[in-house]
């Protein structure tokens, strides 16, 4: 009986954890700001599942947030396969960001893509500061995903105080979306994020194919 019980109650142990959407390590998630709803992340089979809410826009910053350290100089690649928005708001948001801090108005670099907006480069750099979206120069390349065409890739590349996100439909072919100098810390927090534009509603972003490496030694060309 003792052993019959002990079995049950590693089952239910391992069911719980499996549930609890568990991440590989170095990952860890969180909801940044006081979301209405939680949002939780989980991974399986190399595919990462985020649910959050708010937005990563303005002067805070409210979304589900899956990070790792970084220091110094980094690649952080990603394709994101489908972007589930049940409350039907278009800019709805899959991002690849890096972060000073967790806090809400942190300075920070996005990339992402939209239903409605394709693909953007968002960044705050100033502390509780209003954020900023790239516009590229009338000559430079068009946006290779105007409209939300999945799945489609992400990159997110940091070279000493440089900062370049990059779209691509293949995953070798790249596009810049944006590019900002900012003199953040060598030590961050750079990962994935899910916002639904909506305090109170969650959107479910998926993402596959992610890596993080070290970014090339040679600084990415100014656009």
């Amino acid at each position: 009986m003792k052993t019959v019980l002990l079995l049950a109650l590693l089952l239910s142990a391992a069911t719980a954890l499996a549930a609890d959407g568990s991440l590989p390590a170095p990952w860890k998630h969180q909801d940044l700001g006081t979301p209405t709803v939680p949002g939780t992340a989980a991974e399986s089979h190399g595919v990462f599942t985020l649910l959050g809410t708010k937005d990563i826009w303005a002067a805070a910053d409210g979304c589900q947030f899956m990070s790792q350290p970084a220091h110094g100089d980094f690649e952080l690649v990603a394709r994101v396969t489908a972007i589930d928005n049940p409350g039907g708001v278009a800019h709805a948001k899959a991002s690849l960001c890096c972060r000073e801090s967790l806090e809400p108005g942190s300075r920070q670099i996005t990339v992402c893509v939209t239903a409605a907006d394709g693909t953007q480069f968002l960044f705050r750099d100033k502390a509780d500061d209003k954020s900023t979206h790239y516009v590229a120069a009338a000559d430079a390349p068009k946006s290779v995903i105007p409209k939300a065409q999945f799945p489609c890739w992400l990159k997110l590349v940091r070279h000493v105080n440089d900062f370049s996100g990059y779209e691509s439909l293949d995953g070798e072919t790249w596009v810049l979306t944006g590019q900002v100098t900012m003199d953040l810390p060598a030590d961050t927090s750079i990962g994935l994020a899910a916002s639904s534009h909506k305090p109170e509603v969650l959107t479910k972003d998926t993402f596959d194919r992610v890596n993080v490496s070290a970014a090339p030694t040679t600084a990415p060309a100014k656009p």
